[in-house]
């Protein structure tokens, strides 16, 4: 049985990411401590990135 998403908001897309499960697990409980989703987690990190604000490490 697959599983139904909800339609992406207006002017967005979706991404498929290969994340560790561990990581995705503690990213689901942060984000709902501070009443979030991982989507808008990761939207915004890469709007960081994309503009220079965030270094990924080497």
């Amino acid at each position: 049985m697959s599983r139904r998403r909800s339609p992406a908001a207006a002017g967005k897309k979706p991404l498929l990411l290969v994340i560790k499960e561990y990581t995705i697990k503690q990213a689901k409980i942060r984000a709902i401590q501070d009443g979030t989703n991982v989507s808008k987690v990761a939207g915004e990190l890469l709007k960081g990135w994309i503009s220079g604000l965030y270094q990924l490490k080497q």
